[in-house]
């Protein structure tokens, strides 16, 4: 997945999310537009919030207005990210770099 171009209605954040939870892990997460709040109701539902990252948990970021998600594994988060200038994909950023751009970082475990 990583290298997928990012596109606004087709593949974004909550595509890629879905994508992987679903070839991974075999369940399936709706998708509504990119983030949208009914998006944040459906995983407080099915998630719950952990204190450290753990694998295949989901990563919600968010800045001023805007809110992101993303999944970790191998050490750092998988996301579907977008430069404001420029074309976006799928990049593996650690957590350092995540923290260093986001104000607000929380970590969702699956509920089984």
């Amino acid at each position: 997945m990583i290298g997928a171009h990012y596109h606004p209605n087709d593949f974004n954040c909550a595509h890629f999310v879905a994508q992987w939870y679903s070839e991974k892990l075999n369940i399936e997460i709706p998708i509504i537009d990119e983030f949208e709040l009914s998006f944040l109701r459906w995983m407080r539902k099915h998630f719950i919030v952990i204190d450290k990252p753990e694998i295949n948990c989901l990563v919600h970021m968010q800045s001023d207005n805007t809110s992101h998600i993303g999944v970790y594994c191998d050490y750092g988060v998988y996301h579907n990210y977008k430069p404001t200038k420029s074309k976006g994909s799928v990049v593996h950023w650690d957590i350092g770099v995540i923290i260093r751009n986001y104000k607000k970082v929380t970590y969702w475990k699956w509920l089984k």
